[in-house]
């Protein structure tokens, strides 16, 4: 009996709630619980440089990136979009380069990936995401949402895309808004709505979220994605959200709103030499952002 009841104590000390952190099985105390690279903007062409943009280095870089990444205890990577700058066979040499990575790598949507002929346009969904533009998943009690900032647009290749992103640049611009360009990009109703979903589900899980996009959302900028305000009326309503990661903006930056740390990453095309990349670690209460080259290091608490 009395080895029947310590068996039960046993077992019941291995139960673990649905959605809530345990990373006992994953990493000790003083570990992570999970790690994974970023890095934005590679933005590659055979094309002679423009401005600070040198995009022939690009290459060199992201050998040197990816060696980087491999020597580290990973369990992904995300490229927050732009790998290439402009022509679809500038994919190639980039995603040989990427093929080299003992990490997973998940893809973003970038405003320079359609930066091709019309014809080729509806070969980037497949050749970075697959079918499905904007997805999630989920690993030891987080959710990880990548977004399509890029749905809405003059460039996607889709017509009634275009008609709808005009609509959204003309009212940004009538109300003054910095961010009514061509180059910046939104979501669909239909996505923002399954943000929501996303969103909702995480928080009845017990999970807590860190989300991705192209486009900037915090702080207002030329860079912003066309739904910002109506996204971060959304993202108010949650406090289960820690941090959202951008491109886009090559300078870099940092924003805050409802607690919620928007982390915008250095381009790595910038410059002739120096690089930009970084490795994220959470652990209990704080995300310890590992910077590389240009994208510089800090802690942000949760």
């Amino acid at each position: 009996m009395i080895k029947i009841f310590i068996l039960f104590l046993y077992f019941l000390t291995r139960i673990q709630t649905p959605g809530i952190m345990n990373n006992t099985d994953k990493k000790q105390a003083d570990e992570p619980i999970i790690s994974f690279g970023l890095i934005a903007d590679v933005q590659y062409c055979n094309c002679d440089k423009t401005g600070s943009r040198y995009y022939r280095n690009s290459l060199p870089k992201l050998e040197e990136a990816i060696g980087g990444l491999n020597a580290a205890d990973l369990d992904f990577i995300i490229n927050l979009g732009d790998l290439i700058d402009r022509d679809f066979k500038s994919f190639e040499p980039v995603l040989n380069i990427l093929k080299n990575s003992r990490h997973r790598i998940y893809h973003l949507h970038g405003n320079h990936d359609y930066n091709v002929r019309n014809g080729y346009k509806k070969k980037i969904c497949d050749l970075l995401t697959g079918k499905d533009s904007y997805y999630s998943f989920s690993r030891y009690g987080f959710r990880f949402i990548a977004l399509n900032s890029c749905e809405i647009s003059t460039y996607s290749g889709s017509r009634r895309s275009a008609v709808v992103a005009r609509d959204m640049i003309t009212r940004l611009s009538n109300k003054g808004y910095p961010n009514a360009f061509e180059w910046n990009g939104g979501m669909s109703e239909d996505q923002i709505e399954w943000l929501r979903s996303e969103l909702e589900n995480a928080s009845i899980n017990n999970e807590y979220v860190l989300v991705f996009s192209h486009h900037t959302v915090e702080p207002a900028g030329t860079h912003n994605i066309y739904n910002r305000e109506e996204i971060l009326e959304l993202i108010s309503a949650y406090d289960n959200i820690i941090a959202w990661f951008c491109g886009h903006d090559h300078s870099g930056g940092y924003g805050n709103f409802n607690r919620t740390h928007f982390v915008i990453l250095h381009g790595m095309v910038e410059t002739a030499e120096s690089n930009a990349w970084a490795i994220v670690e959470i652990y209990d209460n704080k995300l310890w952002i590992k910077g590389r080259g240009r994208e510089k290091s800090q802690i942000l608490a949760y």
